[in-house]
């Protein structure tokens, strides 16, 4: 590939814990975002006119116009070849790697890897905020998200199809690195570290989810087979 800086022109594959049918912790502050990376800003939002809806299901080919105009272009067709550009697009701010906070937390990775463009972990911060300040405001205990799914390749990608059924046959947008998975099936306590399944929780994802995609920040697929929201920065 070209230089690496320049590539930047802009379900849910993690399985885990048992969830607890059964209720605080401070919450600490998310990462605050790297060093900002001197580039033209990108209002891909501004080119296509989102209507507000209930319905979360953005069509896929909008994610994928977002991705390859918000981050990696093109994607990298083999794990080995972004393996070994990793550090590179790291140290030029084309990715950055996405830890373990209080706010959010990873499943264990078998089809992605742990990183993101500087606008689409902004996003997750966020949404990660906003979905914190919400259960403050109806007095629950604070819950981590889990983060499903990040940066894809074009291998990973397949074998992805191979492992999963409700996987899409398209081409996906995690291949840019501007999409990432969350769940809305499970939250993980801050208090006990254990994963619970509450309707009402859900729900309030669900309203910080629509805000923010009503505000033109993401687009958003809700993926009723993997139980995640499937979302794509597009500011």
């Amino acid at each position: 590939m070209l230089s690496l800086c320049v590539l930047l022109l802009g379900g849910c594959d993690f399985f885990g814990d048992n969830v607890s049918e059964d209720t605080d912790l401070i919450v600490e502050k998310p990462l605050d975002e790297p060093g900002k990376v001197n580039r033209p800003k990108r209002r891909w939002s501004q080119l296509y006119s989102l209507k507000k809806s209930r319905f979360l299901r953005d069509p896929n080919k909008m994610h994928i116009a977002a991705g390859k105009e918000m981050g990696l272009n093109p994607a990298y067709r083999k794990n080995a070849d972004f393996l070994a550009e990793r550090d590179s697009l790291v140290e030029c701010g084309a990715l950055i790697y996405v830890p373990d906070s209080t706010y959010y937390v990873k499943k264990s990775a078998h089809y992605s890897y742990p990183y993101l463009t500087p606008e689409a972990f902004k996003v997750l911060n966020e949404l990660s905020d906003r979905f914190q300040q919400k259960l403050k405001e109806r007095k629950q205990p604070a819950y981590s998200l889990y983060l499903t799914s990040a940066l894809r390749t074009e291998e990973s990608q397949r074998r992805l199809r191979k492992g999963n059924k409700n996987a899409t046959r398209d081409t996906t947008s995690h291949l840019y690195g501007a999409s990432f998975d969350i769940s809305y099936w499970e939250f993980l306590r801050n208090s006990n570290r254990r994963a619970y399944s509450y309707r009402h929780i859900q729900n309030i994802l669900t309203k910080t989810v629509s805000e923010m995609r009503n505000e033109n920040k993401i687009l958003v697929i809700k993926e009723n087979g993997q139980f995640c929201f499937h979302i794509t920065a597009i500011q």
